[in-house]
């Protein structure tokens, strides 16, 4: 079996651009990736195209040496800008693998340890704690038994989010909204000196709304310094998080390592890790309690076991980072089946969102109970609806931090 060629569909589902990646064979073959990095999605569908070139001709079960080749053959290496192509392609290669032998993916990585991915869901803050205590039951009720929000007054109040082109997308779950700082405002700066203590009566209202049984995180996207971050810590003290994500900026292990040696609340970083190498920093300096990689960017289902594997030796939990569309979840629900000390598994997890990633797939994975449960068809178990895709063009967004 020879790779005969790679195609690209950039495909808009609410907030974000899913990028899908099929790589056909001369067997009738196609395997199917995803890979989502926001505001970069040109350079991402570049840098797969780039890859095409090395992969035409090539056997695409030989999924280990091929992405070797990739990886270190291009002599820049590292960063997510290089390795979330490579992911999507090498998530296609698996796809390819498991339809040809007959197997669900999960097989070919050990066999499951598991039948049911518990998931939790975003949760967005809104404006005021009796907001974000309306907005978690409303999770609850809709079978979620964890749900995580984004950094209340940094991000949360109820607006849209807005796209490039000055029109407004669907709000779709996703919690990183509008707050009422600066969305722009440097990790060093002067943060209201009642801050924390804001913060901390959102989760207080958020634990009278949902009780003691329901998982309750927060994501920072890395905008505080050390010693704010360990303030917010001691905030949310006494609350039970299930932890506390990415309170530092992303290039310092020894910064989340301060904060994660004074903290009684788990620290979890991970999803903007690149290889087994950006991974092992961390890990090796006892910085987080729970690993986040995400199998789209950190290189694709070999590297995130691989990360899960150093994880396993640290004694540290795997909740794979996935705000992302249905191939990609799919991929992460593999990789949660076949890992050992897997925790939970990230999903937007609103109706409109799941409704549209409906529309490009031939079928959803079905949700029970607050767990997502095992594809059993070969592969990935799942794929697109090329029509319904070409329907829904890519379009640039706006970020911030």
């Amino acid at each position: 079996m020879k790779i005969t060629g790679l195609q690209t569909l950039s495909v808009a589902l609410g907030a974000k651009n899913c990028l899908f990646v099929l790589v056909h064979t001369d067997q009738g073959i196609t395997g199917t990736g995803e890979t989502v990095l926001k505001r970069k999605d040109r350079l991402i569908e570049a840098g797969v195209h780039e890859l095409e070139r090395f992969l035409i001709g090539r056997d695409p079960t030989q999924i280990e040496d091929l992405w070797e080749k990739m990886y270190r053959d291009s002599f820049w290496v590292g960063g997510p800008q290089q390795t979330t192509p490579l992911s999507a392609v090498e998530i296609a290669l698996w796809d390819i693998l498991g339809q040809s032998l007959g197997v669900p993916i999960y097989r070919l990585l050990g066999g499951p340890t598991r039948s049911r991915i518990p998931l939790y869901c975003h949760c967005p803050a809104g404006a005021t704690p009796d907001e974000l205590a309306a907005n978690a039951a409303a999770c609850v009720r809709r079978g979620y038994r964890g749900l995580k929000v984004t950094l209340p007054l940094f991000y949360g109040a109820q607006k849209n989010v807005h796209l490039a082109d000055g029109g407004e997308g669907a709000h779709f779950g996703y919690s990183g909204t509008w707050g009422e700082l600066d969305r722009s405002l440097k990790e060093t700066e002067l943060l209201p000196s009642d801050l924390f203590q804001r913060i901390r009566a959102f989760f207080v209202a958020a634990r009278a709304a949902v009780g003691p049984q329901v998982h309750l995180m927060v994501d920072c996207h890395g905008r505080l310094s050390p010693a704010n971050a360990l303030r917010l810590c001691q905030a949310l003290d006494g609350l039970e998080l299930l932890f506390i994500e990415e309170p530092t900026p992303p290039e310092l292990p020894d910064a989340l390592r301060f904060v994660a040696q004074r903290s009684s609340t788990p620290i979890a970083a991970g999803e903007r890790w690149s290889t087994i190498y950006d991974a092992r920093r961390f890990l090796g300096a006892g910085s987080v309690a729970v690993a986040q990689p995400d199998v789209v960017n950190c290189g694709g289902l070999m590297q995130a076991k691989k990360i899960a594997a150093l994880a396993e030796a640290e004694y540290v939990s795997v909740a794979p980072h996935n705000p992302n569309g249905p191939i990609a979840t799919c991929a992460a629900v593999h990789l949660a089946a076949s890992i050992p000390n897997f925790l939970i598994l990230e999903t937007i997890g609103s109706e409109e969102d799941r409704a549209l990633q409906a529309e490009v797939v031939d079928q959803l994975l079905p949700i029970e109970g607050g767990c997502m449960l095992l594809p059993e068809r070969p592969g990935l178990g799942m794929r697109l609806n090329l029509e319904a895709c070409r329907q829904r063009a890519g379009q640039p967004f706006d970020g911030w931090r």
